[in-house]
């Protein structure tokens, strides 16, 4: 059975006298914990779990984990440069729909880059990527503010890690699976990107199933801590 701690006491104190549904908790830690996520990573995508949350009794009680399995400032690091790089694309792929300015279905150029064109970042960015993705049309409103964050995804790439580039994707699906939700907003094609890119890197269906089994025990945590905090069931009050 899994040994309890931080944040899981809260979770006691809110359903204390519920034995069924405490016992619900215990065994899905327990069988998280018993998947096949190494237990660096495992601690990682709990850390981006809470962050996404704002629960930080629960952050850094994970982040302890995570460094004691292995992980580095670093990895703490990219959790956070790949949740501020998504909270922006989000925002301004939510601005796609509720601002005039796209909301015509057409993607003006407002600025131009400093340097260069806009064609030449297109270019650049077919010879990198493929294609031209349609939250990059939505950043070229200013052409340089596209440039930069084209510069903040290779800096993603480029950054200092103990986990290797599937750890990379598989978190990146952690948190655009967190961040951005479903919508009919092209948010979640940036979820499958990046599931199919840690699949095609040996990540297994099981991995993929416990990320998001790790997501819902985030959320349930976050509930609780919610009710102690707000509502006063854990006793304190």
């Amino acid at each position: 059975m899994t040994t309890l701690s931080a944040p899981e006491p809260t979770y006691l104190a809110v359903f204390q006298g519920e034995p069924s549904w405490l016992d619900a908790m215990r065994e899905r830690f327990a069988r998280v914990e018993s998947g096949q996520l190494t237990p660096k990573l495992r601690e990682l995508v709990f850390v981006a779990g809470y962050v996404i949350n704002r629960y930080a009794a629960a952050a850094q009680h994970h982040r302890q984990r995570a460094l004691a399995a292995g992980a580095t400032d670093d990895d703490l690091r990219l959790v956070l440069k790949i949740l501020d790089f998504y909270r922006g694309l989000r925002g301004f792929q939510d601005a796609q729909k509720l601002l005039g300015l796209w909301r015509s279905g057409l993607f003006p150029e407002v600025k131009p880059p400093r340097q260069g064109t806009l064609a030449d970042i297109y270019q650049k960015i077919i010879e990198t990527r493929k294609y031209v993705a349609n939250g990059f049309r939505v950043y070229s409103a200013d052409g340089e503010w596209l440039r930069l964050y084209l510069q903040r995804s290779d800096a993603i790439k480029l950054s200092p890690r103990s986990i290797d580039e599937r750890g990379v994707q598989l978190l990146s699906m952690a948190i655009t699976l967190k961040n951005h939700g479903y919508s009919s907003n092209f948010n979640d094609g940036c979820i499958e990107v990046h599931e199919n890119k840690t699949r095609a890197l040996g990540t297994s269906e099981a991995e993929v199933l416990e990320v998001v089994q790790i997501m819902e025990l985030c959320d349930s945590m976050t509930t609780a801590w919610e009710g102690a905090e707000l509502l006063g069931l854990d006793g304190r009050n």
